[in-house]
């Protein structure tokens, strides 16, 4: 938009300036041929506005990235990061300085400025492997002295005198026969001048393709370094050399045996599931490894077609396909087939309906108009996307938190709309709204296991319970339409919950008589629900005559 408004400008300089003029005794003839040549210049520059302002499609799917915050669990080790290079023309903030007494060494040819800052006054330029005395240092500057005062920056200097010996060490040996040959194992593998990733100290000399062969001489058990067919030497790290060829790691064909196809040629929509703001890797093959090519990284709620399932090294992929859109004119639209992660894979993208969950988890028993339970105070819950309890390292299916125990004043109410077991656990089916700036945003999700303890009917957010309260939560339970009078036949504990484990809220003495109000349904039911002294308690059935 600037480009434009910038031409517009020019085009009505140009026309202030070039102005025709209106005469009556003009010549026709002339003046309409200078009106053309002006409109064609008018043309020109107007495309030139136009040919200069670009617009960007954005899309939650992106392509190719190198350094994408993907968040599947890695299952290689981390590679060396490089240290950023100075010459960038970032200003790193000088915070305070320090008094120090200490001698430094560049590793690279620097320059002196006058001022903390890349874009300072350069007083001198300091060749590679000078000592220089430090009186004084920053986060990010050093205060020395060469020919004149002045602040160097700390990317450009060492503690240790940087010379070839400090750099490759004293440790290379010559390996067994004088030399073997290797293969290379990561695709685009830097040749390096010294054995460092630090572009600082060692330059990159070039690349090498995958399953290159090279001829290592010495090693240090870290580092080859290697000889030329140039009769030149360098260095590659030992862990991107393999004795044996490498299978290409983007080849999918050595896993596809592992894999089984889902619902037939159709496929089943997923949806990704990521913390808001996180990432998931789209990859050409099942593996975390460094040298397979990340072809998308998936935000939270993308739609995804799954196509088949399978297990590599203990962890379960998905082979999936997924429409990449552009709004770019004359760009179409196309289908990338790859492997992600499953724990990273959802049915639901969080905005079905309530019939709709319902419809998925047929365990689920609706509740007509819905009830409103509140959040206890000094109790937070979590709404989760799916019902289930990600384990340590899987991925959290977190939708929203909504806490009392943090602002007591303010209690939290959500809608609870069906209730059920699923996978042994009960849970219920909430909708709660949460405010976003000034807008009102419904979520949909569930809340199951002991944060049903944290939720209760009372509004101003205090633990009553109510017998309609404990049918829902549990919902194996079935209230009597007659209380009767049971006995118990020896001491029997009371629970706040059907749970032998949990804490033991009372005793009742041999004898006692108590209101049997509701009891657990099925071949293996255990509990009862009675009623003392006005209040609801769990009780074992074995304990009753």
């Amino acid at each position: 938009m600037t480009s434009i408004l910038l031409y517009v400008i020019l085009i009505l300089g140009y026309l202030a300036e070039h102005r025709l003029p209106f005469d009556r005794t003009t010549n026709y003839q002339q003046k309409g041929h200078n009106e053309k040549m002006m409109k064609k210049r008018i043309v020109a520059l107007l495309l030139a506005g136009l040919m200069s302002a670009t617009a960007l499609a954005s899309c939650t799917a992106h392509q190719n990235s190198n350094n994408p915050n993907g968040t599947e669990p890695n299952q290689n080790p981390p590679t060396n990061q490089t240290t950023p290079d100075p010459n960038t023309n970032v200003n790193p903030p000088v915070i305070s300085w320090q008094d120090v007494d200490k001698s430094v060494f560049t590793v690279n040819d620097a320059r002196l400025r006058e001022e903390a800052s890349n874009t300072s006054t350069a007083l001198a330029s300091i060749p590679k492997e000078t000592e220089l005395h430090c009186t004084k240092q920053s986060t990010s500057w050093y205060y020395v002295e060469y020919e004149k005062e002045g602040q160097l920056l700390n990317g450009y200097v060492s503690k240790a005198s940087v010379t070839e010996e400090n750099i490759l060490g004293t440790d290379f040996v010559e390996v067994t026969g004088g030399s073997y040959s290797r293969y290379v194992a990561t695709e685009g593998l830097r040749k390096r001048l010294y054995p460092s990733d630090n572009d600082n100290i060692s330059t990159v000399l070039g690349s090498h393709k995958l399953n290159d062969v090279v001829t290592v001489t010495h090693t240090n058990g870290t580092w080859s370094r290697i000889q030329g067919t140039d009769g030149k030497t360098y260095y590659l790290a030992n862990r991107h050399l393999s004795e044996d060829k490498v299978t290409n790691p983007n080849d999918d064909s050595q896993y596809q045996h592992l894999f089984t196809p889902v619902n037939g040629e159709v496929g089943v929509k997923k949806y990704v599931s990521v913390e808001q703001g996180g990432m998931v890797n789209f990859r050409t093959a099942p593996s975390t490894d460094e040298n397979v090519t990340i072809i998308l990284s998936l935000s939270d709620g993308c739609e995804v077609t799954l196509l088949k399932t399978g297990t590599v090294n203990g962890v379960e992929w998905s082979y999936v396909v997924v429409l990449v859109t552009s709004d770019k004119e004359g760009v179409p639209s196309e289908y990338k087939f790859g492997y992600i992660n499953s724990s990273y894979l959802s049915d639901t993208s969080g905005e079905m309906s309530i019939d709709d969950w319902i419809a998925l988890y047929p365990t689920l028993t609706k509740i007509d108009g819905g009830m409103t339970y509140y959040v206890l105070k000094e109790a937070t819950i979590t709404i989760r996307r799916t019902p289930v309890f990600p384990a340590e390292n899987e991925p959290s299916n977190s939708l929203a938190n909504p806490q009392s125990g943090k602002n007591p004043d303010t209690i939290k109410a959500i809608k609870v709309y069906a209730s059920g077991e699923i996978d042994e656990t009960t849970w219920f089916l909430v909708e709660y709204t949460k405010k976003e700036g000034d807008k009102d945003v419904v979520i949909r999700g569930f809340v199951g296991g002991k944060a049903l303890e944290y939720l209760t009917t009372d509004p101003s957010g205090n633990p009553t319970v109510t017998l309609d309260d404990l049918i829902i939560k549990y919902p194996q339970f079935t209230k009597l339409e007659t209380p009767t009078t049971v006995t118990t036949n020896g001491v029997a504990n009371c629970y706040g919950t059907p749970d032998a484990t949990g804490e033991v809220l009372g005793q009742l003495a041999q004898g006692a008589q108590v209101k049997l109000v509701a009891q657990e349904q099925g071949a293996f039911a255990n509990w009862y629900v009675i009623e003392s002294e006005g209040k609801l308690f769990f009780v074992g059935i074995s304990h009753f005559n």
